[in-house]
């Protein structure tokens, strides 16, 4: 497979783990654990007195738009889980 499209791959896969967070914190098939950690990290970072950009928020953002696929992944199995479950 051509690179461009394995780097085109990668950016959809990507975008749709960020647009996927919000949703998956709203499910009630994912802990409430998974959910406090991603949360709880974010709002810790943001409550920090340490940033690298003091009184400007992009590091702050930057930070929880890195969090986010990595929540959406751990959460997701989550989803899939029940899902499998339920078909069976």
């Amino acid at each position: 497979m051509p690179r461009i499209m394995k780097r085109k791959r990668s950016w959809n896969h990507l975008w749709s783990l960020l647009r996927s967070a919000p949703r998956l914190l709203g499910s009630s098939r994912v802990p409430i654990r998974e959910k406090a950690l991603f949360v709880g990290l974010a709002a810790l970072y943001w409550v920090i007195p340490l940033d690298f950009l003091p009184f400007i928020p992009i590091d702050d953002i930057l930070f929880t738009m890195i969090l986010m696929p990595w929540f959406a992944k751990r959460a997701a199995k989550y989803e899939q889980e029940n899902d499998s479950h339920n078909h069976r």
